[in-house]
Formats: C-alpha cells, sequence, structure tokens
C-alpha cells in the first residue's frame, strides 16, 4: 500500500513540475540565458498569481512560445501584468498588455543549473 502511495505521488509530481531553459536576457539579473529552471504547472490551476511571482507563460502575440517574466499585478479580470525584470531588454505587457490567466503555464520553483536556488 505504501508503495502504491509513493507511486502515485511520484507520478503526479512528475506532471505536475516541468523543465525549461532561459533563453534571452530580459530577466537578469535574477535568471540569465542558459539557466534551468523548474516549473510548477499547477500552481495556477486554483489560485491566482501573486505580485513578485516568476512565472511561465504563453507569449500572447505567438502562444508557441513560452516566456519568463515576473507579475506585477493580476486585475479584477484575472489578468497578469508582466514584466522582465531587464527593462531594457524585455518584451513583456509593456508592449503586449495584460496576459490571461489561461495563458499562465505555471510558477518558477527553481533554478537547479548552472546556480542552483529558489527562484524570487
Amino acid at each position: 500500500m505504501l508503495a502504491a502511495a509513493a507511486g502515485a505521488f511520484a507520478w503526479s509530481f512528475a506532471r505536475r513540475i516541468s523543465r525549461y531553459e532561459v533563453a534571452g536576457e530580459s530577466m537578469e539579473p535574477a535568471l540569465a540565458s542558459g539557466d534551468w529552471l523548474l516549473v510548477d504547472r499547477g500552481a495556477y490551476s486554483r489560485r491566482l498569481p501573486r505580485p513578485g511571482h516568476v512565472v511561465l507563460a504563453c507569449d500572447p502575440r505567438a502562444p508557441d512560445r513560452e516566456i519568463v517574466k515576473r507579475v506585477v499585478h493580476v486585475d479584477i479580470h484575472d489578468a497578469a501584468w508582466l514584466e522582465g525584470d531587464n527593462p531594457e531588454l524585455s518584451s513583456d505587457s509593456r508592449v503586449f498588455g495584460t496576459v490571461p490567466r489561461r495563458l499562465l503555464l505555471g510558477r518558477v520553483r527553481w533554478r537547479y543549473w548552472p546556480r542552483p536556488g529558489i527562484v524570487r
């Protein structure tokens, strides 16, 4: 029974957590191009992101493209205003406006390579 429970937990964890490689300099100095992240894809299934969260989202201009940005504000329609930490090199909500909740793929929790640490 314990083995079955452990297996179920491992299966659900593997489905919820995914890897993502940062491409570009829009989140420097917090995240650099080439950093590998763990993303909690279930983080916003029942709750809204909060200002300060770093999120993985679909680019509203090209939904097949994924972007990593920081939540600045969430409006009354559950849409998030996202910005990069490096405004000179970031294409973000200042360009494309708010991002609907359905395009928020998950919360970035951990950078595991090359500089391990919690992403804040």
